[in-house]
């Protein structure tokens, strides 16, 4: 025992240090994570905001509204203008700056001498556009159509001297820095639009993809706005699926496991996902537990040591515990023998009480068949065979009651095995009144009775609960005795799922003394040879064994009332 006992704590001490060890864990990836994507977003506001005043300030130049105030500029003069733009451009360490005019054609670049130069392209369609055009501050992040590559751009109006807007200037700002100075080799990082489009990641893969498939309405908005150069955007590969509605998740896709955190950039709708290795998680969880289990190992060995000591004693112990079991469970089967054999004895006992009426309705049938008998054979010598068959008829009736209390009789007195099942708890009744009807026959009782619907059915033993409904009324018999109107009143009612059969009469009622005594075995109120007293307490202990009550109070209006409280069946409703 003492070794199972030792293994058994093993067990919790090991449970213990893998639930703390794991929450523990999940805490510092959580934190790490937390730490990590804070760390990510101030660096891409502090890159981004950093270029935020540089299309203002290059749309104070007055060559700026020269060239966008001249229907056609000086080649020269736009010449000039694209190398102030290219020397911008290097100092600032942006991707592009451009002038576009009123009608979004780009009149100068800071690319002007690359294929892949700006001028005489018209991006009049961009957000950035058409928010510098409205006189706000142009916030915009895209994948550019001609250079293919990403970028967020600043765009600021070049007004005139009344205000009017001229053209923009605008600034691009290379966002692939972010995803060349992620160093995490344990962690990777996704930034997403608000519709779950990943457009920087430090996996390249992940790149242009969306979190979740896009609807066919999502898709159709992004072709036409050219944010992403009117490419059909794919969810990621696998199982890689994130919930844009969660904070913090779990995800797992092929041999990769995520502990996946999420924060907000507001101020330009752009959600930053941070997924760090879950693995590191496991890996703390298998160390702690492998030392612990170690040191436990250890310390099991050693009470094996002991336990190996003191085998000898275990064992003599052990059989000693064997040969009291064994005598316990003799001693409990007779005591199961001896129970049975009271409560038999208690029925003996209450047939014993009931018998001068069972005689009396026995001898009455007796008698007048012996009168019929004799008469019939008169009958038959004179010839009166329809008078003598009449006589004959009678004395059928008779021998047919005579069996009737018979069956009754021995259907009460017969031993039961306790099987609890479905009970028809109104025919029981009736067969307990059936019995106790020679002794209410002696006697001047007016019994009622009330009979609630879903009450028919009930979980109990059969010949148990004739016994104590017997018990009951034979009890509520005696007690209305020396009462000038005798009065006994039956009720069944369903309650809560449970049937209660009361018996109350009219009599004396119990006294305050005898009240705590009245379920133990043999205390009696009744004169000697009146009764055993135990009549009371086996009916208490048979309706437990039937997962039921009985209980006893005095009426309001004087009297006693027993209660048996029964579970109600359902299987046998119709």
């Amino acid at each position: 025992m003492a070794f199972g006992l030792a293994t058994l704590f093993a067990l919790l001490t090991l449970l213990s240090v893998y639930f703390a060890v794991r929450q523990s864990a999940e805490q510092r990836l959580h934190q790490q994570a937390v730490a990590l994507s804070q760390q990510l977003v101030g660096q891409l506001t502090a890159e981004l905001e950093k270029h935020r005043y540089l299309p203002e300030l290059l749309a104070q130049n007055p060559a700026a509204h020269a060239l966008l105030a001249s229907p056609n500029p000086e080649p020269a003069a736009v010449t000039a203008f694209n190398q102030t733009l290219e020397t911008a451009n290097r100092i600032a360490t942006t991707a592009d700056i451009y002038l576009m005019r009123a009608d979004g054609l780009t009149l100068a670049a800071s690319n002007w001498n690359t294929s892949a130069s700006f001028i005489g392209r018209n991006f009049a369609f961009r957000q950035y556009f058409q928010q510098a055009m409205r006189g706000q501050v142009g916030r915009y992040y895209a994948l550019g159509t001609t250079s293919k590559k990403r970028g967020y751009y600043f765009a600021h109006a070049v007004n005139d001297s009344a205000g009017k807007p001229l053209g923009v200037m605008v600034v691009k700002v290379d966002i692939n820095t972010q995803e060349a100075q992620w160093k995490q080799e344990n962690a990777d990082f996704i930034v997403t639009d608000r519709h779950g489009v990943v457009f920087m990641s430090s996996n390249s893969d992940w790149r242009l993809h969306s979190l979740q498939p896009l609807s066919a309405a999502t898709q159709d908005a992004l072709y036409q706005n050219q944010r992403y150069d009117q490419l059909l955007i794919e969810p990621l590969a696998g199982d890689l699926r994130i919930d844009q509605t969660l904070e913090v998740q779990r995800l797992k896709t092929g041999q990769q496991h995520y502990w996946v955190h999420k924060q907000a950039m507001d101020f330009i709708d752009w959600d930053v996902y941070i997924l760090t290795d879950w693995g590191s998680v496991p890996r703390a969880i298998l160390t702690t537990v492998s030392l612990t289990a170690f040191m436990l190992l250890l310390s099991l060995l050693l009470l094996y040591v002991l336990w190996k000591n003191q085998r000898q004693r275990r064992d003599y112990e052990q059989k000693a515990r064997e040969e009291l079991e064994a005598k316990v469970a003799e001693r409990t089967r007779e005591l199961q023998r001896t129970q049975e054999e009271l409560v038999q004895a208690a029925k003996m006992a209450a047939l014993g009480q009931l018998s001068a009426g069972i005689n009396h309705e026995l001898n009455n049938p007796l008698t007048a068949i012996r009168a019929y008998a004799d008469n019939a054979t008169q009958f038959l010598d004179i010839g009166k065979l329809d008078i003598a068959r009449n006589n004959l008829v009678e004395i059928v009736a008779l021998t047919e009651r005579m069996a009737t209390i018979t069956r009754q009789l021995k259907t009460f007195s017969r031993k039961s095995a306790g099987q609890i099942e479905t009970c028809d708890l109104h025919w029981a009744l009736d067969s307990a009144l059936n019995i106790v009807q020679p002794k209410l026959a002696q006697t001047r009782i007016v019994l009622e009775q009330h009979r609630a619907e879903h009450t028919r059915y009930v979980q109990a033993d059969l010949v148990w609960l004739e016994q104590i409904l017997v018990n009951l009324l034979s009890n509520a018999a005696d007690a209305v005795q020396e009462q000038a109107e005798q009065r006994v009143w039956i009720t069944l009612q369903a309650v809560d799922g449970q049937v209660n059969v009361s018996v109350r009469d009219n009599g004396a009622g119990i006294s305050a003394d005898a009240m705590p005594h009245v379920f133990e075995a043999f205390f009696t109120t009744k004169i000697i040879g009146k009764g055993l007293g135990l009549g009371l307490s086996i009916s208490y202990r048979l309706a437990r064994d039937m997962n039921g009550q009985l209980s006893v109070a005095n009426a309001a209006r004087g009297g006693a009332i027993f209660t048996l409280t029964l579970q109600q069946a359902t299987d046998g409703v119709p």
